[in-house]
């Protein structure tokens, strides 16, 4: 079985656990089955529209009981990047938790005379908040944060345009490349790293461009899940893929 391969996992969780509010078929079991067997699981999202205990209470709902602990969010980790480098004061093209979750961890969430500009995901997004985050990275000279790349994010109905789509956009603005904190970045795997006790850990996800590219820069292993994974030629082969979560344990 996949799973005897591994000491711990990092998990994805859009378009591997759940596709919007409804979980996916088995993967709640198979959440079950790692706890079971006492593996160590690491929630890894892209997510940046909800705080970690928002996200706790959504996946409480399916029947999956997590800590804060075990939710390394691209919300939570811009939080983290923002005070480790100084900045303290930002703006927010992006919902509440994102900005709950930024205070949360220390930063003033402000709409002028700010340190960075932060842009997460929002289905309102509209044109004023475009407007708003170019100018004033143009008058502050400040640095554009994008919690994430997700160029889309899987729903039921379809993708939907996700945070790399509206940061591109402000990229194109103001001339600025932004740095980007989630995946296929670097930066937040190290955080789920930084918590495990082991080497022998696989990324699983359902977006070559962000999980497997992610892993792979990372320098663990990457298997995919190909129910709703996002199409695309981008990215390294993974190390193993599998339809869902309960195949960790097909023989």
């Amino acid at each position: 079985m996949l799973v005897d391969d591994y000491d711990a996992f990092l998990v994805d969780l859009d378009g591997v656990v759940y596709v919007g509010d409804e979980p996916i078929p088995g993967a709640v079991d198979a959440i079950e089955r790692l706890r079971e067997r006492a593996i160590p699981v690491r929630f890894v999202t892209n997510n940046s529209s909800r705080t970690r205990d928002e996200i706790r209470t959504k996946l409480a709902g399916m029947g999956i009981d997590a800590s804060r602990r075990e939710i390394v969010s691209a919300a939570w980790a811009t939080g983290e990047y923002l005070r480790d480098r100084g900045l303290e004061t930002v703006s927010v093209v992006g919902t509440g938790s994102l900005r709950a979750e930024l205070e949360r961890g220390g930063v003033v969430v402000a709409d002028d005379a700010v340190d960075a500009v932060v842009v997460g995901h929002d289905d309102t997004t509209d044109y004023a908040d475009l407007t708003r985050a170019t100018r004033l990275v143009h008058r502050h000279d400040v640095p554009l944060v994008a919690v994430n790349a997700d160029a889309v994010v899987p729903q039921p109905d379809g993708p939907i345009p996700g945070v790399g789509a509206i940061a591109s956009a402000i990229e194109t603005a103001t001339n600025r490349t932004a740095t980007v904190i989630g995946k296929p970045e670097r930066r937040l795997f190290d955080y789920a790293l930084a918590s495990l006790e082991t080497a022998s850990v696989a990324m699983i996800g359902d977006t070559p461009a962000a999980d497997v590219a992610g892993a792979s820069r990372a320098g663990i292993d990457a298997i995919l899940v190909t129910a709703h994974a996002v199409r695309s030629t981008d990215g390294p082969t993974p190390d193993a893929t599998i339809s869902g979560l309960a195949d960790l344990f097909e023989e």
